[in-house]
């Protein structure tokens, strides 16, 4: 004998299933809107520290640009700060741009960003690593939630090292870091990286790997001559070049780099922080620089 339903339970039974299923859907995107959420103090979303992430395997797009699991869940991550050169070699916009800021060809764009996409998944691969994030929407193409994360293993900082070996270029999203220290603060620390990067021609640098774009239209414009550095006419302290403050009475490689990793300047005085400028050096340069202060 076959046993029907009693006909109220049938006649319920798919507003039922559908009302299991509209619950589950609030509850999960009700923990994604959790995620997200945001405070007067602090319109972005507060930080939240993930531990224990793993990445996603095969995920890694760009260098800058995975997905990771944590806690049971898949979260796509963007890097702040840094852009590492794409492999999509259908983007040719920011190809373009990625060329320009590197001085190479376009074509040698998406092999660079093959070689960012393997240091990263070097860096992350079979390893626990820690996520900060405010849940700012990344956005992205594919179907996996994506926000922008500072990413730190074994204590270093994901962004940092790639820029610091040549596969980043300083540029994209910004924020100040839970322990406070100022986006200004942070570009200045990852300049003073990239110009070592650039001197011992790591990466994308190495122009043995990837030669320089002798044919780009910048490449063929002779160089401006340059002003020379008076008191009428003197450097300020927090924009200066790395070229431009070696042009400064002694100030060689070195010292400029540690100018702009101290930045940002308030006073002249604060060059006396600078390992490597004494008294004299500090009174040479006095009249020569300046510090203007931006709101």
């Amino acid at each position: 004998m076959i046993m029907r339903k009693p006909l109220v339970l049938r006649r319920c039974f798919p507003l039922l299933t559908l009302w299991v299923l509209s619950f589950n859907l609030l509850v999960d995107t009700g923990d994604l809107f959790a995620q997200r959420a945001t405070d007067a103090a602090n319109p972005q979303g507060k930080w939240e520290v993930l531990n224990r992430c793993r990445l996603v395997t095969n995920s890694v797009v760009d260098g800058d640009s995975f997905r990771v699991v944590c806690k049971n869940r898949e979260y796509g991550v963007r890097l702040y700060f840094v852009d590492a050169p794409e492999t999509d070699p259908t983007l040719e916009e920011r190809i373009e741009d990625q060329a320009a800021y590197f001085g190479i060809t376009t074509a040698n764009i998406p092999r660079a960003g093959e070689q960012a996409a393997h240091f990263t998944r070097e860096k992350l691969f079979g390893r626990e690593f820690t996520l900060q994030t405010r849940w700012q929407n990344a956005l992205g193409r594919g179907n996996v939630a994506r926000f922008y994360c500072e990413v730190l293993v074994d204590g270093k900082n994901l962004g940092e090292e790639l820029v610091t070996q040549g596969w980043g270029r300083i540029t994209g999203q910004k924020a100040v870091r839970p322990d406070g220290t100022r986006a200004a603060t942070v570009i200045n620390h990852l300049k003073n990286l990239e110009l070592t990067a650039r001197e011992q021609r790591r990466g994308v640098w190495n122009q043995a790997l990837f030669p320089r774009d002798t044919n780009a239209p910048f490449a063929l414009q002779p160089k401006p001559a340059l002003s020379p550095i008076t008191p009428d006419n003197p450097l300020d302290l927090n924009t200066a070049t790395y070229e431009d403050l070696q042009r400064l009475p002694g100030i060689g490689a070195v010292v400029a780099q540690r100018i702009i990793a101290h930045r940002p300047y308030k006073q002249i005085g604060d060059l006396d922080n600078v390992p490597g400028i004494g008294e004299k050096t500090l009174a040479a340069l006095r009249p020569l620089v300046r510090v203007k202060i931006r709101e």
